[in-house]
């Protein structure tokens, strides 16, 4: 039995797309998996492009930083956890 404090992290790790305790991983949880695997790499090189080609206006580029720095993270724990 799950521990009542760990169904709310574990159910967020699921809409992640990590299937932890579970028994059988479902077919529509494998193509939700890819689909946001997907969107978020695509994400990610498109953030790239936009600090790459906009970088004469300081604020927005610090911005930009920003969310890169977080997607990194991000892409780090999702690769760790596959």
């Amino acid at each position: 039995m799950i521990d009542v404090y760990l169904r709310i992290p574990l159910l967020f790790l699921r809409f992640g797309g990590i299937p932890i305790k579970l028994q059988a991983v479902s077919t529509i949880n494998s193509i939700y998996n890819e689909l946001l695997t997907v969107c978020y790499y695509i994400t990610f090189v498109f953030v790239l492009i936009g600090l790459v080609l906009k970088n004469e206006d300081m604020q927005e580029t610090m911005k930009n930083v920003r969310v890169i720095l977080g997607l990194v993270v991000v892409a780090c724990i999702h690769l760790y956890l596959r």
